[in-house]
């Protein structure tokens, strides 16, 4: 008899397989838009809801070349300075804050949260 968990893996890949094959079928200018919409959302694509804008970006998404927009740095008054809150992905400002935490003129509150990093400046960075 065999192990369960080889016959789970065997029908996930061949669920994969299968997978694989209807995406490459698929052609996503002839679907609703109310569909394209659902899977814009399942996958997590923020785009604008217009057909070939979410046709457009499914192909990207599917081609393994869309990248997730950064956000924008957000700042919030505190203590006579901001608490600065930067997207993990956005380079040039965590190359600022880092400057800053190195000259004191910046502290790392250690908070992660709504995929930022949190500092405490008296300044706001540089655009």
């Amino acid at each position: 008899m065999k192990d369960p968990r080889e016959i789970g893996g065997f029908l996930l890949f061949k669920y994969f397989c299968i997978f694989v094959q209807m995406s490459e079928i698929v052609d996503y200018s002839k679907l609703r838009l109310d569909v394209l919409e659902k899977m814009v959302i399942s996958r997590g694509i923020d785009c604008k809801i217009k057909k070939d804008e979410m046709v457009k970006m499914l192909k990207l998404y599917d081609e393994g070349k869309y990248e997730i927009p950064l956000k924008e740095t957000k700042y919030e008054k505190n203590e006579g300075g901001f608490n600065i809150g930067i997207d993990i992905r956005n380079q040039n400002d965590l190359i600022q804050i880092g400057k800053l935490v190195e000259k004191k003129e910046a502290k790392p509150l250690n908070r992660y949260s709504e995929e930022r990093i949190w500092y405490w400046s008296k300044m706001r960075l540089m655009s």
